[in-house]
């Protein structure tokens, strides 16, 4: 079984892993430097991700705190009770 590397520095280390040590050492180390180069792939992406989606990102909604409403009922002592909330997003374009 061989392992693949996507990139070239890693190739490179790995060659020299069969070049220096035993068979099932490089084997050995060769499969932990491809989850090394695994995890360091999906942290770029994941970095490059998150560059490109946060200008896009829409602001925290601003709450207001409920106004309540209160209206005599057609029964003695028990009220109509409301609350009213109010979601506001600033979609301000002056920051860009």
């Amino acid at each position: 079984m061989d392992i693949k590397f996507r990139f070239n520095a890693f190739r490179a280390i790995a060659k020299w892993l069969d070049k220096k040590l035993s068979k099932p050492l490089s084997f050995f180390l060769k499969g932990w430097l491809y989850g090394v180069e695994t995890a360091y792939i999906e942290l770029k992406t994941l970095n490059a991700v998150n560059k490109g989606v946060t200008p896009v990102r829409p602001k925290d909604p601003t709450v207001e705190p409920p106004r309540y409403a209160s209206k005599p009922s057609e029964v003695e002592g028990l009220d109509i009770i409301g609350y009213k909330y109010e979601f506001k997003v600033d979609n301000d374009k002056s920051e860009e």
